[in-house]
């Protein structure tokens, strides 16, 4: 009963929304990573709402009891570490927290997923949403401003930033290697470790790939 109702809550943001997937020049929330490969990556990590119209959709699409559905539910204990409340999925004050309490398989099928819905409203170039690797992940850091104060603990994005944020001092991140994540910051480098499996810690961005046709 619970999942029912914060998919009834939590339509109305879907809405609102979802045309921001499909128009682009840039692919939205993105900002350029690499000129030369036509790749460009998430300004900030993926958010609870994010996570929300996913499921949302899938819900819809392919059924409450269908297998994509279900195994695209977060850990609901993993979650209530980090959000401190069970109803987080409904509640807005949690809604651009970063997502947390899934896998790299979950994370992999959301950029497919996206990558999906994005291609169904262009014809004149395709986008392809994969996890970024550690390369990527170093470019992006070098790009990104310089934090002078970094906050102790995970906080919410601003989802109108339009300039990098949140790598290696926010959430930690999976990247395309299933047992490396971006861990944090030392003295101005960004450090990896390994991927111990699913934590109220770890959250992700994807990279977009633009393919010309």
């Amino acid at each position: 009963m619970t999942m029912r109702y914060f998919f009834i809550v939590i339509g109305i943001f879907i809405l609102f929304i979802s045309d921001s997937l499909c128009s682009f020049r840039v692919p939205p929330g993105t900002v350029l990573l690499d000129k030369k490969t036509y790749t460009y990556i998430d300004v900030t990590e993926i958010t609870v709402l994010d996570w929300a119209e996913y499921l949302f959709w899938l819900k819809k699409e392919k059924g409450e009891q269908s297998e994509a559905f279900l195994s695209a539910i977060p850990d609901s204990v993993t979650c209530e570490k980090l959000y401190g409340a069970f109803r987080y999925f409904s509640h807005p004050r949690f809604r651009n927290y970063p997502m947390v309490g899934i896998n790299y398989s979950q994370a992999i099928a959301y950029c497919q997923w996206r990558t999906d819905r994005v291609n169904e409203k262009t014809k004149k170039e395709k986008i392809t949403y994969v996890l970024p690797d550690v390369q990527d992940y170093q470019m992006a850091f070098e790009k990104q401003k310089k934090i002078r104060k970094i906050n102790s603990g995970i906080e919410a994005v601003n989802p109108k930033k339009r300039k990098l944020t949140g790598i290696g001092f926010n959430a930690q991140e999976l990247t395309a290697d299933s047992n490396v994540i971006v861990a944090g910051i030392e003295e101005d480098h960004l450090i990896f470790d390994d991927n111990r499996g699913i934590s109220y810690t770890l959250g992700f961005r994807c990279k977009a790939i633009i393919v010309k046709e």
